[in-house]
């Protein structure tokens, strides 16, 4: 083997062990402290499942659905979502179906997922206020 070959084989395998030994080791430790944790007091949960909280943010969801669709459409919202999933941190992810109808069309069922969250975090006393939460998004409209 020629001398920059042998370097260059040097190079790679001094590279490799730095990342074995040293770069991952220490990314792990970062990632498993607290410092991206958020202490809110409001959980997630991976399963849909409905809570106080998650009602509060199916109403909001209604709210913002009724202002995006126009006045002429009639909307007939479900008395609760089909899922609704607390992400943590005060956030919101709900799935529900709406029905539409208007004047001159028949009726027709539309799923939506709606994604808000409450900016009041455990203060409980403004929930109700719609400018206490923000919409991240909606699809399926």
């Amino acid at each position: 083997m020629n001398k920059k070959t042998f370097i260059f084989v040097a190079c790679i395998v001094g590279i490799l062990v730095f990342q074995y030994k040293a770069a991952i080791p220490f990314a792990e430790k970062v990632a498993s402290s607290s410092l991206f944790m958020v202490d809110s007091g409001d959980e997630g949960s991976r399963l849909p499942m409905p809570t106080e909280m998650t009602g509060y943010a199916f109403i909001q969801c209604n709210k913002e659905i009724r202002n995006e669709i126009d006045s002429d459409i009639n909307i007939i919202f479900p008395s609760e979502p089909l899922q609704s999933w607390s992400l943590g941190n005060y956030r919101y992810i709900i799935n529900a179906e709406i029905e539409l109808s208007s004047d001159t069309e028949a009726g027709f069922f539309k799923k939506y997922a709606c994604q808000v969250g409450y900016d009041d975090g455990a203060d409980m006393e403004g929930v109700m206020d719609s400018d206490n939460w923000t919409l991240y998004g909606i699809s399926g409209l």
